[in-house]
């Protein structure tokens, strides 16, 4: 077993980036990767979330999505779509934007979204489509969210978000393949800092490559 990258499995009082500083909404600028730059094949970050649902720099989607439920008198599941579409525009940014599979529980697989442009992906975008299909009430009362997603080269990124009824936390698995090194991996927890609530985030398992 390897080991997990330093500081990301640190428990913190409140969100905070990867490196420990608060998050701030903003990528990480790049920096030069050394050689001898530990990197993984697989990592496995737990991610506890606030009941206050997401970080205080919203997402103009979600009033989209918000409206809908309200629409349909849909609340018991709100956080959790809300949480979702935060999710997968935080791993866009990361470079995972292209939907490999994904499906609701209960409910099951949800429909691939159509191929475009590599360039003009937008998983959040793909969700609200389901979202207003005739597959919207499996959505809007699901108990978790699972998906796959494909990134920069043979990266992959498996994620499963749940609901915890009547509990004030939610919990996040996160599954990192490919060849991934420790700081896109700090860098993938950072940008979920910046649109989610977390209140720790601990790798509990790592290979490395």
């Amino acid at each position: 077993m390897a080991r997990s990258p330093k500081h990301v499995g640190r428990r913190r009082s409140g969100p905070r980036s990867a490196t420990g500083h608060r998050a701030t909404g903003r990528t990480p600028h790049p920096r030069t990767r050394h050689q001898g730059e530990a990197t993984y094949s697989h990592l496995r970050v737990e991610i506890d979330l606030a009941h206050e649902v997401l970080a205080p720099n919203g997402l103009e989607f979600l009033g989209e999505i918000r409206a809908f439920l309200r629409d349909r008198n849909v609340e018991e599941s709100e956080s959790l779509l809300d949480l979702a579409a935060a999710m997968l525009h935080a791993l866009k940014e990361c470079g995972f934007s292209r939907v490999d599979h994904w499906e609701v529980e209960p409910g099951g697989w949800l429909p691939l979204p159509e191929a475009v442009h590599p360039g003009i992906e937008e998983p959040v975008g793909h969700l609200l489509k389901a979202l207003a299909s005739d597959r919207w009430q499996e959505l809007a009362t699901a108990t978790a969210f699972s998906v796959r997603l494909s990134g920069t080269g043979d990266q992959r990124a498996d994620a499963i978000l749940r609901r915890r009824h009547r509990e004030r936390e939610h919990s996040l698995t996160l599954e990192l393949r490919g060849h991934i090194p420790s700081y896109d991996a700090h860098r993938i927890v950072h940008t979920l800092r910046a649109r989610l609530a977390v209140l720790r985030s601990q790798v509990t398992e790592s290979t490395a490559a």
